[in-house]
């Protein structure tokens, strides 16, 4: 049995993860015509993140391949946890970015014979911390924008990982933001 899904404001339900998955921590906040919302789950045997973040700049049109959300993917996790964090240590810096992409990504036919195709960031990146003597970090993430709100997806691990969970959370996402929206 894996963890409940959750609701995210901004993205709704989050995908469901596996048993070894534990919300860490989830916040949601609105500043005038600025909103975001974020969760971070830990994996109890191996203590990888993965890390959901929304935010909306009101009457904005975003998208994937703009230079302001391309910083936004870069700021978005340092070290693996949302910026959001008001308690989250100082990690350091990315110091290798392996794949920094756009993409299309198709959730493949469901359950309501609909096949949903998006752009995506796709990204990887190394962090290294400030003071060296933590393990580096790898990241695999996805970024989706829907006009006004761009949706971060990551997983970071201490240790070599595909981005397998990162693309199964992003379609996940995907499938559940296309089939709450109404149809055009």
């Amino acid at each position: 049995m894996g963890v409940a899904a959750q609701e995210l404001s901004l993205l709704g339900r989050l995908p469901q993860l596996g048993r070894d998955w534990s919300l860490q921590k989830q916040d949601a906040k609105k500043k005038g015509a600025y909103e975001y919302s974020w969760a971070t789950f830990t994996n109890s045997k191996t203590g990888d993140r993965i890390s959901f973040a929304a935010d909306k700049y009101t009457n904005a049109s975003r998208t994937v391949g703009s230079s302001p959300t391309h910083q936004a993917a870069i700021d978005m996790f340092p070290g693996g946890l949302p910026m959001f964090m008001d308690d989250r240590s100082s990690w350091g810096r990315i110091v290798d970015t392996i794949r920094f992409n756009v993409i299309t990504l198709e959730t493949g036919v469901d359950a309501t014979h609909q096949n949903v195709k998006a752009e995506a960031l796709e990204y990887t990146y190394v962090y290294e911390h400030e003071a060296r003597f933590a393990p580096n970090r790898l990241a695999h993430g996805y970024v989706l924008a829907f006009g006004d709100t761009c949706v971060f997806i990551q997983h970071t691990s201490t240790h070599v990982i595909t981005s397998d969970d990162a693309r199964s959370a992003t379609l996940s996402v995907l499938r559940n933001l296309s089939s709450s929206r109404p149809r055009q």
